[in-house]
C-alpha cells in the first residue's frame, strides 16, 4: 500500500481548508513569536554568535524550534508564505552555525555542560531532540528542494549511528521519536544504517533486568538534580550580574486538573521499573498500553513502520494485542489516551475518570500517526476510523478558533471551566498539531497495483499514479454532513480499477449513487467484538470496495447516514456509572455551562428522545449543534467537545445522565 505525499494532494475542504491557512497565517507567526519571547531561539544565537547571555528552557527545548520549523516547511509546501520562510531562514542558519563539526547539537549541554553528551538518555532527550532536527531537515528539503538544513540533518544521524550502532542495552531514548525521524531519513536517503540504528534502538528496549535499570534510573536521577542545582546557581550568578535580565517567560497561570491519590508515587514507580518508557518488557511481549502515552504512541509507530518495510510479521502480534486492549480498557470516547496526570500516562484498565483526563493534544497526534501506520500495514478500517475519531476531537480541540491558544490536556469533564493557554512552559503541542495539519493531505488516499483507498473524506484533488493515472476528486460535507461526492477521471476512454471505501463507524445505512443512479452497495454485518471501555468501536467500521470500469467523468455520491449516538461506557468505568457520552459522525458533544443556563449540566438528566441536530452558523463560528431536554422539560444545547473553552470560562462535561 503506497500513501501519496500531501504536497501532491490539493484540499479544497470547506471544513479543513479555512484551519489550514489560518494555521499557515497565523498560528506559525504566533508560534514563532512565542518562541522568540521564551528564549527558545535565542539559545541558538548564545551558541552560534557567541553573545552574552543565559541558556533558558527545559533541557530538551531545542525541539520546540524543530517543530516549528518542521511544521513551517510543511505549511509553505503548499501554501507559500515569505514571511515565515523569512523566518526559516533565520533559523535555519543559527542552527548550522550551532552543530558542531562531527553533527552534535543540543543547547543545553553546549551552553552549561559543553565537555557533557549523551550521559543522561532517559531524562534530558537529547536523542528526541536530534530526532525532530531529523524530521525538520526532511520537511524542508521536500518543501524547497533545498538541502541545507537536510545535510544538517544528514550530519546529526551519522553521528548518531557512529555513536550508537552495536552498543550496549542501556543506549535507547527515554522519549522515543528518534526511530521514526531515522526511517524516515532512510526512505529519502536509502541507506541502510538509518534504519537499522532505528530498529536497534526498539529492539533494545526492555531488555535490561528490572534492579539494573532501576539502579541506572536512581543514578541517572541523581546526575540530572546535580546538574540542575549548578545550572541554578550559575543562573543566580548570571542575574545577580545583570539585573535587567529577563529570567521568566511570563506565561497564564496553567489550569488546575484533578490529580488521583498517590499519582506521584505510580509515577516515581513506574519510571523506577521501566515502564513509563515501555522499557519493562521487550517490545514484542508489550501487549498492554503503558507509561507516557505520547512516548507509547511513538514507539509503536516506528514498530510499526519497521515491520511494513521489512515485512517482520514477528512484531503483527504484539502491535495488534496491545492495540485492541488500547480501545477496550484504556481509551477515552474521544480516542484521546493517558489517563494520569503528572505522569501523563495511561493508567489501570478501564481507569478513565473524564475528570483526571489527561488525554495530552500530542498523545492523540501520536495515535494518529501509529493508526496510519497501521493502516498502511494491515488494511484494516479500525485504524482509519480510530485517525478519524482522534483527528475531529481529542487533537483537534488542542487549537483555538483564533489559532493563537491552546489546550496542552483535555479532560472531558471540568467543574472550574478551562481557559485555553497562549503558550507553555512546556510547548510541545502547538508545533505538532500545525505539521499534522499541515501535513493533512498525506492521510487521505492510498494505491496499490489497480486499487485505490479513500481512508478520509476531505475535500481534495490529486492525481493517483497508476498506469495510467487517475485523477481522483472528493467534496466532502464533513464533519456536519454525511454527503461525499467522489469524482473520478482515468487518463484514459476506460480503466479497470478496485476502489476501497471506508464506512464509518458511526455510518447508520449508507445510500449510494453512481452518475446520478440508484447504486447500492452492500455493507456487511460487523462482527461482534468485546464491549470498549468508552462505548466508541472504530472495529465496526469497515472497507467496501467497488470494482469495475471506470470512465472519465464518474461520479459516485455517498449519504451516510449520522444518527445522533448515546456512547455508553463499560460498566467497569465506574466513574461513568449511569452516565452517557453523546456523539453524531465523527464528533463527540459536551454540555459548557455557557449555553445551559439554570441547568445543572452534572446532574441533570437527559431525555435521549429529544436529542436533534441543528446547524447554527451563529455559535462558535458555525456548527451544528444538538438541542434537546431533560426529563423535566429544561432546554439543553449540546456543542461538538473539540470547540469547547473557545469563549468565556465556564464547566464542561462530555458525560450527562440519560
Amino acid at each position: 500500500m503506497f500513501s501519496i505525499p500531501f504536497q501532491r494532494v490539493s484540499i479544497q475542504d470547506a471544513f479543513w481548508s479555512p484551519r489550514l491557512l489560518l494555521n499557515n497565517t497565523v498560528s506559525l507567526q504566533h508560534q514563532w513569536n512565542q518562541l522568540e519571547l521564551s528564549g527558545c531561539i535565542q539559545n541558538f544565537r548564545l551558541i552560534a554568535d557567541k553573545i552574552p547571555g543565559f541558556r533558558m528552557g527545559w533541557f530538551f527545548s531545542d525541539s520546540d524550534a524543530y517543530k516549528w520549523l518542521d511544521a513551517a516547511s510543511r505549511s509553505i509546501a503548499t501554501l507559500p508564505n515569505p514571511k515565515i520562510s523569512g523566518y526559516m531562514d533565520v533559523l535555519i542558519d543559527l542552527i548550522n552555525r550551532t552543530q558542531t563539526n562531527d553533527g552534535y547539537i543540543f543547547t543545553y549541554n553546549q551552553f552549561h555542560f559543553p565537555d557533557s553528551r549523551w550521559e543522561n538518555l532517559q531524562i534530558e532527550h537529547e536523542l528526541y531532540c536530534h530526532g525532530h532536527l531529523i524530521e525538520a531537515g526532511i520537511s524542508h528539503f521536500q518543501a524547497t528542494g533545498q538541502i541545507i538544513l537536510l545535510t544538517t540533518a544528514i550530519k546529526a544521524a551519522d553521528l548518531i549511528c557512529t555513536t550508537f550502532l552495536n552498543s550496549g542495552l542501556d543506549k535507547t531514548p527515554g522519549h522515543e521519536e528518534i526511530e521514526i525521524a531515522l526511517i524516515h531519513l532512510y526512505d529519502l536517503t536509502r541507506d541502510s544504517r538509518y534504519i537499522e540504528m532505528a530498529e536497534q534502538f526498539i529492539e533494545k528496549r526492555g531488555r535490561q533486568p528490572l534492579p539494573v535499570f532501576a539502579w541506572k534510573m536512581i543514578r541517572e536521577n541523581e546526575r540530572v538534580k546535580k546538574r540542575s542545582q549548578i545550572l541554578e546557581k550559575s543562573k543566580s550568578a548570571f542575574i545577580s550580574q545583570n539585573p535587567d535580565f529577563k529570567a521568566v517567560h511570563e506565561l497564564p497561570e496553567r489550569n488546575q486538573t484533578k490529580v488521583q491519590k498517590w499519582a506521584k508515587e505510580r509515577f516515581m514507580w513506574s519510571a523506577l521499573n521501566g515502564s513509563y518508557f515501555q522499557q519493562h518488557t521487550p517490545i514484542r511481549n508489550q501487549l498492554k498500553p503503558v507509561g507516557h502515552a505520547v512516548r507509547y504512541s511513538y514507539l509503536n509507530t516506528a514498530t510499526t513502520m519497521i515491520s511494513n518495510r521489512f515485512g517482520d510479521f514477528s512484531l503483527w502480534p504484539a502491535l495488534q494485542q496491545s492495540w485492541n486492549h488500547m480501545i477496550e480498557k484504556r481509551m477515552f470516547v474521544t480516542g484521546g489516551t493517558g489517563s494520569l496526570p503528572i505522569s501523563e500516562a495511561f493508567g489501570r484498565d478501564y481507569e478513565l475518570d473524564p475528570e483526571n483526563a489527561y488525554a495530552e493534544t500530542c498523545a492523540a497526534l501520536g495515535s494518529m500517526f501509529w493508526n496510519w501506520e497501521m493502516t498502511q500495514l494491515f488494511k484494516d478500517a479500525a485504524y482509519a476510523d480510530l485517525f478519524e475519531r482522534n483527528l475531529y476531537n481529542a487533537s483537534l480541540v488542542g487549537n483555538s478558533l483564533s489559532g493563537t491558544r491552546f489546550l496542552y490536556n483535555n479532560p472531558l469533564e471540568n467543574r472550574n471551566g478551562y481557559e485555553r493557554q497562549s503558550w507553555f512552559e512546556i510547548p510541545c503541542c502547538p508545533s505538532n498539531l500545525s505539521r499534522t495539519w499541515a501535513s493533512l493531505g498525506n492521510y487521505i488516499f492510498t494505491h496499490e497495483l489497480e486499487s485505490i483507498s479513500l481512508h478520509q473524506y476531505i475535500g481534495s484533488q490529486v492525481e493517483i499514479p497508476l498506469e495510467p493515472k487517475v485523477n481522483i476528486k472528493i467534496e466532502s460535507d464533513l464533519p456536519w454532513q454525511g454527503k461525499v461526492k467522489v469524482h473520478i477521471n482515468p487518463k484514459s476512454k476506460s480503466h479497470f480499477f478496485e476502489l476501497n471505501m471506508r464506512i464509518p463507524s458511526w455510518c447508520g445505512s449508507l445510500k449510494s449513487r453512481l452518475n446520478g443512479h440508484l447504486y447500492p452497495l452492500i455493507v456487511p454485518a460487523p462482527q461482534n467484538y468485546a464491549p470498549t471501555a468508552s462505548g466508541y468501536d472504530p472495529r465496526h467500521a469497515q472497507y467496501i470496495t467497488l470494482r469495475r470500469d471506470w470512465i472519465p467523468g464518474d461520479v459516485l455520491e455517498l449519504d451516510f447516514e449520522m444518527p445522533v449516538e448515546i456512547n455508553c461506557p463499560h460498566k467497569k468505568v465506574t466513574s461513568c456509572a449511569g452516565r452517557y457520552a453523546i456523539s453524531r459522525g465523527p464528533l463527540v458533544y459536551c454540555l459548557e455551562a455557557l449555553d445551559n443556563p439554570g441547568v445543572d449540566i452534572f446532574n441533570c438528566v437527559v431525555d435521549s428522545n429529544s436529542l436533534y441536530p441543528e446547524y447554527d452558523p451563529e455559535l462558535l463560528g458555525g456548527v451544528v449543534k444538538i438541542l434537546g431536554t431533560t426529563i423535566g422539560g429544561q432546554p439543553l444545547t449540546f456543542i461538538p467537545y473539540a470547540w469547547w473553552a473557545n469563549r468565556e470560562k465556564c464547566p464542561m462535561t462530555v458525560y450527562v445522565n440519560i
